[in-house]
């Protein structure tokens, strides 16, 4: 049995590889969304929720995992945390597939930040409207530094997602609740209809989007913050 971390594009088409070449695969997401997008061309089992390292350690003794992929988002920093842990505790070979860095070139203006935190802290000094494609995880520290009336965020369209932003204060307004990625049109459509005098992203690579959404702040001669991937 393997069990596939499969939060991704990548970890999606890795479990229907496995289980197409006649493994027995065991699925996570950490959301029933992402099992549902899953669930297209995965038939086996789907285990749609967090797991913490002790629950990541029993369901690999008690389903007698032979190895972990883990194909989680790269900002995904917990569950592969987790993972790693529970694998050296059951001495279960750890298997990361990492999707490639985005090799963007210089024509943007493209400012490198470690965190969140630092990113949020460049971004205050910018005025008017901030557009945020971080996701929801890490928006109170925007919210923090921001008046929340000037963030512009794009989120997946998930009702925790959705709460969060509304609990930081953030105007209904201002929340663009939509599934990418996104090509490079849509993204300056938006950064144009929202009046966005800054772009922040994360460097999710090639299947996150990122190069569009780089080229199309560039197209309009906004800056850009990147916030680098955490290291393992």
């Amino acid at each position: 049995m393997i069990l596939v971390l499969a939060g991704t594009t990548e970890g999606r088409e890795k479990a229907a590889a496995l289980e197409k070449a006649g493994e027995q695969v065991i699925a996570t997401t950490a959301t029933e969304y992402g099992g549902e997008l899953l669930r297209k061309n995965f038939k086996g089992e789907i285990i749609s929720r967090p797991l913490e390292s002790c629950e990541l350690e029993k369901l690999i003794r008690e389903r007698a995992i032979k190895r972990v992929v883990d194909a989680t988002h790269p900002y995904a920093e917990q569950i592969s945390t987790n993972a790693r842990r529970a694998c050296l505790s059951t001495e279960v070979p750890y298997e990361r597939i990492e999707r490639n860095s985005l090799k963007y070139s210089g024509e943007a203006a493209v400012i490198e930040a470690e965190d969140a935190a630092e990113a949020a802290g460049i971004a205050a000094a910018y005025r008017g409207n901030i557009f945020l494609t971080i996701g929801s995880r890490k928006l109170q520290f925007f919210s923090g530094a921001i008046d929340p009336e000037h963030l512009v965020v794009r989120i997946l369209p998930l009702g925790a997602s959705l709460e969060k932003c509304l609990d930081l204060g953030i105007p209904p307004k201002n929340i663009i609740a939509m599934q990418g990625p996104f090509d490079e049109e849509l993204n300056r459509l938006l950064l144009r209809r929202y009046d966005a005098t800054v772009l922040v992203t994360k460097e999710s690579g090639t299947a996150g989007g990122t190069a569009e959404k780089i080229r199309a702040a560039c197209s309009l001669g906004l800056p850009v913050i990147l916030i680098n991937r955490p290291k393992p």
